[in-house]
């Protein structure tokens, strides 16, 4: 506990820039409405496509800033996604628009595209490099709770932006609202965002095991000593590896796949029934302060279940914590959403998307990155988690709610809610074959934390946890010279032993 103290020490300005970006998005998401009529005359269609752009470009800042952290250190690529934060998000809310600022309106129009996308990028590379941060400086028992606290920061930048939105909608009325109340809560990030800028800039960089070189080079030496017969050989062999991206997309296309299908539901929970189904089904019966308390109970909710969630990674283990949470959404997400479009009152709101989809955003929110992350070794880990996990979110998320604004035209009673469900069973599959695969000695699962994965493991328990990270520097497609290097790796622990 000690140790996770000193962590959350150590990585508080990492924690809180990390909280802003997911509380942009939040902000998007609650004022959507005032969005589209400043912005695309009053078309929902519109609005959510403003709210897509940002995942569009994600993936491009998820590969640069991934390829940055992954070369030159995480501290430079967190404080490059951090200033583009900043200028995106307080740049929302300085743009001219329909009542404010009209002459201008087309230009604010353009730019409000531009900063959104540079959002995009910078929160693309954000996400990254935090989690081979937390957990590259974790202690190997606690990665799991050091974790799920990227995902407390997110409930509770969503839990402050609709109180927030909620209080300030009511104290300043509908029209304020539409025409300077919803810049706000843009506005007001500068604060924490220099602040949290200042911490950054006070890591050391050398607090992250970051040496991808050194990392290299050790990890092929010792399967090398192990695997081939004799140095010259092995030097040859060496040579004709892929590097960087290209041994990412040829080693690891394995794990590029699981990790995208295993965030499907996630990026689902996350960005669509929380605030679509607040302004498609409920802003229009509630009206929008009584729709933004029913937002802020699903972020509350959420956010007391996320520590559970992460000590139940650390106790059963990732993969079986996020198996538990994307069938929990499978079957629930289409029966509530019926539930709340039939009985679309302050009642059926809490319930459903307060409790049934807060639980399921919580729980499964909490530890999605630290079982993408484990699919790649620490050279790689922030480009895998850009080319699996940011995918997933930019373009299943990111565009869900223009989905559903679709689907909810063709079958407003059922389809949205289908949708929702058919997310969740694609990452249930997903795990599924993952397992499987893992157990048939296929695919490689695990890069810095063996056991507990799915299930209770007593030596984990004991203390006694596998397969430590430089042990697993290699790819799952090299599956003999992975175990050649373990065995060598043991017999050499034996020795040592015995000494």
């Amino acid at each position: 506990m000690r140790d996770f103290k000193n962590l959350l020490v150590i990585t508080w300005p990492l924690l809180l820039g990390n909280t802003l970006e997911w509380y942009e998005f939040g902000v998007y998401g609650y004022v959507e409405k005032e969005i589209a009529a400043n912005f695309f005359g009053d078309s929902a269609i519109g609005g959510w496509m403003g709210y897509a752009v940002t995942f569009a470009a994600r993936p491009i800042g998820g590969f640069l800033l991934g390829w940055i952290a992954d070369n030159w250190g995480r501290k430079l690529s967190v404080n490059l996604s951090l200033g583009g934060m900043i200028i995106a998000t307080v740049g929302q809310g300085l743009l001219p628009g329909k009542y404010f600022g009209s002459d201008y309106q087309t230009f604010g129009l353009v730019m409000l595209i531009i900063t959104r996308a540079l959002q995009g990028m910078s929160a693309g590379g954000e996400v990254g490099a935090i989690s081979c941060y937390m957990i590259e400086l974790s202690g190997i028992k606690t990665l799991g709770m050091a974790v799920c606290m990227i995902s407390v920061g997110s409930q509770i930048a969503w839990a402050f932006a609709s109180a927030f939105l909620a209080s300030l909608s009511d104290w300043i009325g509908k029209e304020a609202m539409l025409v300077w109340g919803w810049r706000v809560p843009f506005l007001i990030c500068i604060f924490p965002g220099l602040l949290a800028l200042w911490g950054r800039n006070k890591l050391h960089e050398d607090e992250v095991a970051l040496d991808s070189r050194t990392s290299q080079a050790s990890t092929d030496a010792e399967a090398g000593e192990a695997s081939s017969e004799s140095t010259s050989n092995n030097s040859i062999q060496q040579k004709s590896e892929p590097t960087g991206i290209i041994q990412l997309f040829t080693n690891y296309w394995p794990n590029l796949l699981i990790g995208f299908g295993a965030t499907v539901a996630t990026a689902t929970m996350w960005f669509v029934p929380p605030f679509w189904t607040l302004s498609a089904i409920l802003k229009p019966h509630l009206g929008t302060s009584d729709a933004l308390w029913v937002g802020n109970s699903a972020q509350l909710i959420g956010l007391a279940i996320t520590p559970v969630s992460g000590l139940l990674a650390d106790k059963m283990g990732v993969a079986w914590t996020l198996l538990v949470g994307a069938i929990f959404f499978t079957f629930t997400a289409l029966p509530v959403y019926v539930m709340l479009y039939q009985f679309p009152d302050a009642v059926a709101g809490y319930v459903g998307i307060g409790v049934f989809y807060g639980l399921a955003q919580g729980f499964s929110g909490a530890i999605i990155y630290l079982f993408v992350a484990e699919l790649f070794p620490a050279k790689l880990r922030c480009q895998g988690i850009a080319a699996s996990y940011n995918l997933a979110v930019s373009y299943i998320g990111g565009f869900g709610s223009l989905i559903c604004e679709g689907l909810f035209q063709i079958s407003p009673e059922v389809a949205p809610g289908a949708y929702f469900s058919a997310t969740g069973l694609t990452s249930v599959i997903t795990l599924l074959c993952a397992l499987l695969l893992r157990r048939r000695g296929l695919v490689k699962l695990t890069h810095k934390r063996s056991a507990p994965y799915f299930g209770y493991s007593k030596a984990a328990a004991d203390g006694d946890m596998l397969f430590p990270e430089g042990a697993e520097e290699v790819g799952p497609v090299n599956r003999e010279q992975t175990k050649s290097a373990q065995s060598h790796i043991e017999s050499k622990s034996s020795i040592e032993t015995e000494a």
